[in-house]
């Protein structure tokens, strides 16, 4: 069994989607949901198109502007940024997450989110299963993924194969629900589902 990363419903390792909630497990899954759209999307440091030489980027921050989508940075992408003054600059442009709701500080309306599971221990896990001590950049990868979760972010992109998508990590991620895409995959997806141009 598998927990929702949406819900906190438990679904059987096959379900296409959460029965619950419907939040989508399976690319294919993604068509036949009402409930959910790709929204909100986290961007990894190594996705900052300061240069704008990456056509998939350059396609997502188009329909960032067009407001069909928000591109989001994690606290640690700033903690992360490195390069020329463009490239910091471009790192700070992104919105950052939304703030978690605190009962007797957060109002209702504020852009303020619940907070969804801290799966800290999992990401690591699931990222780096066999390394014992991370170093600092797989630790800022492990919060990248887990402050977007926590706070209810839809897509995560990133170019860092390696750690995030290659030997099974990006299936097994997609078992919690967890979208981590690179930035094609994800313009391939929305173009499918959304007919986004």
């Amino acid at each position: 069994m598998i927990e929702c990363v949406k819900c906190g419903h438990h679904n059987s390792l096959d379900a296409p989607a959460c029965v619950r909630c419907t939040w989508p497990f399976t690319t294919d899954a993604w068509a036949s949901t009402d409930r959910f759209r790709i929204k909100r999307v986290t961007i990894d440091t190594n996705c900052i198109n300061s240069k704008r030489e990456d056509i998939d980027l350059n396609t997502l921050e188009k329909w960032s502007t067009e407001g069909l989508l928000t591109l989001q940075r994690a606290d640690v992408l700033l903690k992360e940024l490195k390069g020329s003054d463009q490239r910091v600059a471009k790192g700070k442009s992104f919105d950052e997450h939304p703030e978690l709701f605190r009962i007797g500080i957060s109002a209702l309306g504020s852009g303020h989110v619940l907070a969804g599971p801290d799966m800290q221990d999992q990401i690591r896990r699931i990222l780096f299963p066999t390394t014992r001590t991370l170093t600092v950049n797989q630790e800022n990868d492990v919060e990248h993924l887990r402050q977007h979760i926590q706070t209810g972010g839809d897509a995560f992109i990133t170019k860092n194969t390696k750690d995030f998508i290659n030997n099974g990590k990006q299936e097994r991620l997609a078992y919690f629900g967890i979208w981590v895409l690179t930035p094609t995959e994800l313009v391939t997806l929305l173009r499918r589902l959304y007919q986004w141009s």
